[in-house]
């Protein structure tokens, strides 16, 4: 269920392929997709999800992008793992609705490309 009335589901999903497709460019590879149950709470909001999570490998880890639904806005976060079944370390979360260069960089910046800026 799609929490926000602000912010759109369809765009946001539009976002998760963009990064994906970049993270693609940068050398990523596509490994599998694999069923995944969350839950996230968010302010007074329980949302739980079944989800279908493309996952990839850059170097020697393993990824995912997941959402993150802050009481605002919706949010992305590249989780990583040394295996499929480890995937659970996160990286800095960011909004979907940064602009292209920014989602790109933020992309950088989680596969250890770039370091974070200070």
């Amino acid at each position: 269920m799609w929490p926000y009335k602000n912010h759109n589901e369809e765009q946001f999903n539009k976002t998760i392929g963009f990064l994906e497709d970049y993270a693609l460019s940068l050398g990523a590879e596509f490994v599998c997709v694999k069923e995944e149950k969350f839950t996230t709470y968010s302010g007074n909001n329980t949302i739980e999800e079944k989800l279908e999570m493309k996952v990839f490998k850059f170097g020697s880890e393993y990824f995912w992008l997941e959402d993150h639904f802050l009481p605002d806005c919706p949010y992305i976060v590249f989780s990583f793992g040394d295996a499929i079944d480890t995937i659970f370390e996160d990286a800095e979360p960011f909004p979907y609705n940064l602009s292209e260069e920014e989602l790109k960089a933020e992309v950088r910046y989680s596969l250890g490309i770039e370091k974070y800026p200070k």
